[in-house]
């Protein structure tokens, strides 16, 4: 009976240590998901503004920019796949993974962003032709993240690829999520006229050709950096729901242990009255 409570008592032990590891990564989570939030919300205003001016460059560009249109011919698409460094963050890598795989195709190649997409892809075979690019990880360089992004663009212009999409997981709420694609290039945008553009269209101090070239590049970069801190952030906002319903399965293995426990505790305790009272009645 001893050996059943000490074993019971030493599960219990190993559920509270547990537990207060998950709730301290809960904690961390919980404060990064507030700073990467509003770094978020504060960026996109900013990528969004960048995305209605390259609307209205392209919207007002006589020569057709070649950004516009994939390259012709049998190309292969690039793909940029966002994952984390870290696991413990519930479906988030798997969900990526799986939409990554019913997306991408053999001739494909693949840019794989944190630990856990590099290990995917170099053990999978759906994807054979995966690039490992000097520097480009998950951190926050803006200048970094500019001239990688430029290389890549210079690549697209030498028709190296037909397309460049970003694989990234979208944030929806503090606690949804979803993976998505985003092509970087060529540009997709949506540009609505407003009510008056007939009578005074937008004027330029360039040729609005010209402008699309020399902004390219800060356009693309805004971009990734803004796929990159979405990703984070519902990497975190996952990790937040993970280890809170680690903590709801620990605090209900520890009632449960607790009632066993107690039951056995209580089994032994009525034995050794029994046994006494047995002995003295002898």
């Amino acid at each position: 009976m001893s050996q059943g409570l000490n074993k019971t008592k030493h599960r219990i032990k190993s559920v509270q240590s547990t537990r207060k590891i998950t709730k301290a990564m809960q904690l961390i989570a919980t404060a990064k998901v507030k700073k990467l939030l509003n770094a978020y919300e504060d960026y996109k205003d900013y990528a969004n503004e960048y995305r209605e001016l390259m609307g209205v460059l392209c919207a007002h560009d006589e020569k057709e920019t070649h950004y516009a249109k994939e390259n012709e011919g049998e190309l292969p698409t690039l793909y940029i796949v966002i994952s984390s460094d870290l696991g413990l963050c519930g479906a988030y890598n798997s969900n990526i993974f799986k939409y990554a795989k019913e997306t991408i195709k053999e001739d494909d190649y693949v840019i794989p962003l944190g630990s856990k997409a590099i290990n995917h892809f170099r053990s999978n075979t759906y994807c054979k032709n995966v690039l490992d690019v000097d520097g480009f990880d998950l951190t926050l360089d803006m200048d970094n993240i500019y001239n990688i992004v430029n290389t890549i663009k210079k690549e697209f212009n030498d028709k190296k690829w037909k397309k460049v999409e970003i694989i990234y997981t979208k944030y929806l709420n503090s606690i949804s999520s979803e993976p998505d694609i985003m092509q970087l290039l060529p540009i997709t945008m949506d540009y609505r006229e407003w009510e008056n553009e007939s009578f005074a269209p937008p004027l330029f101090d360039e040729e609005p050709h010209e402008l699309i070239h020399r902004f390219m590049p800060n356009y693309l970069s805004s971009i990734m950096y803004a796929k990159l801190l979405e990703s984070q952030l519902s990497e975190q906002a996952s990790r937040r729901s993970a280890m809170d319903n680690a903590n709801d399965n620990a605090d209900e293995l520890l009632d449960k242990l607790t009632i066993e426990y107690n039951k056995a505790r209580q089994s032994a305790i009525t034995q050794e009255i029994t046994e006494v009272v047995a002995g003295a009645e002898n």
